[in-house]
């Protein structure tokens, strides 16, 4: 079965919405479909579970907007969703390879990504080798 316009749906809600809250209870009335489902068949055509792409997309907005402003890391942390400066650098490393400030610090550049048909956002940045990565 195709799912073109479920996972279409899906990421146009979470990247219109990536900067707040993300009301799955509202992703289920834009859809139509269980959340069980919508999370099932997401994560078939996408080889990711919902949840790790709802932070994969707030750390790939967040590292453009750590990159083109000036605001303070803790208000970008919590503008994304993250409850604080040190659960966000976790999960920014963790995706990155780089803490907030080093990533600010070092300014790579970011590539857009095609998310699916007609929706492109910022990519995560290649992660850096580790010590024990060479």
């Amino acid at each position: 079965m195709n799912h073109y316009i479920l996972i279409w749906s899906v990421c146009t809600f979470i990247e219109s919405r990536v900067r707040g809250e993300i009301d799955m209870d509202e992703l289920v009335r834009q859809t139509g479909f269980s959340l069980a489902h919508t999370r099932d068949v997401f994560r078939g055509c996408t080889g990711k579970p919902l949840a790790r792409y709802v932070q994969e997309r707030r750390i790939a907005n967040a590292a453009q907007e750590l990159l083109d402003t000036d605001r303070p890391v803790l208000d970008i942390a919590l503008q994304y969703g993250f409850s604080g400066r040190t659960v966000f650098s976790r999960a920014f490393r963790r995706h990155t390879g780089y803490t907030p400030s080093q990533f600010r610090a070092e300014a790579p550049v970011l590539a857009r990504v095609r998310l699916c048909a007609g929706v492109y956002g910022a990519a995560l940045p290649n992660r850096r080798k580790a010590v024990h990565d060479v």
